[in-house]
C-alpha cells in the first residue's frame, strides 16, 4: 500500500513539473514581451574597451531568457564626447532586465535600459573604473 502511494505521489509531482515547464514555454512564445535596448556609455570620445559585460534577455521571441556574457567588447563613437555600446534583447512583461559592464580604470560609465528604444526604465552612473549596473522589472502591457 505504501509503495502505491509513493509511486502515485512521485507521478503527481512529475506531472506538475511537466505542466509548469509547458506553461513557461507557452509564456515565452505568446506572452507580452518588450524590445529592450541595453546601453553602456563611457566618458571618452574614442572607442573604449568594456569588460565583464553581461545582460539578461532572449535573443529572439520564444527563446528562453538567460544571462548572456559578452565578456570584453568595445564602445563605438556617438555624438559628443562619449562612446556607447548597445544591444537589443527581448524581455517578457514583468520580468527582470539588467545590464552590467566595467570601464577602464581611468574612465566612468553609465548604463540605461530602454523599452522599445525610447522609454528609459533604469539609469545608473558608476565611479571611475567601477562596475556600472542597471536593473529593472519591465512593466505590464497596456
Amino acid at each position: 500500500m505504501t509503495k502505491t502511494r509513493t509511486t502515485a505521489a512521485i507521478s503527481a509531482a512529475a506531472l506538475v513539473a511537466i505542466a509548469m515547464t509547458g506553461c513557461a514555454q507557452i509564456q515565452q512564445q505568446v506572452g507580452d514581451a518588450w524590445s529592450v535596448t541595453y546601453e553602456v556609455t563611457v566618458d571618452s570620445p574614442d572607442a573604449t574597451p568594456l569588460h565583464d559585460v553581461s545582460y539578461v534577455g532572449a535573443e529572439s521571441r520564444g527563446d528562453a531568457p538567460e544571462t548572456h556574457t559578452a565578456g570584453s567588447t568595445s564602445t563605438k563613437a556617438t555624438e559628443g564626447d562619449n562612446t556607447s555600446w548597445t544591444h537589443d534583447s527581448i524581455v517578457l512583461a514583468e520580468d527582470d532586465a539588467s545590464v552590467r559592464a566595467t570601464p577602464p580604470a581611468d574612465r566612468t560609465a553609465s548604463c540605461r535600459i530602454l523599452l522599445d528604444g525610447k522609454k528609459v526604465i533604469a539609469e545608473e552612473h558608476g565611479g571611475v573604473g567601477q562596475i556600472v549596473r542597471c536593473k529593472a522589472t519591465t512593466p505590464k502591457f497596456g
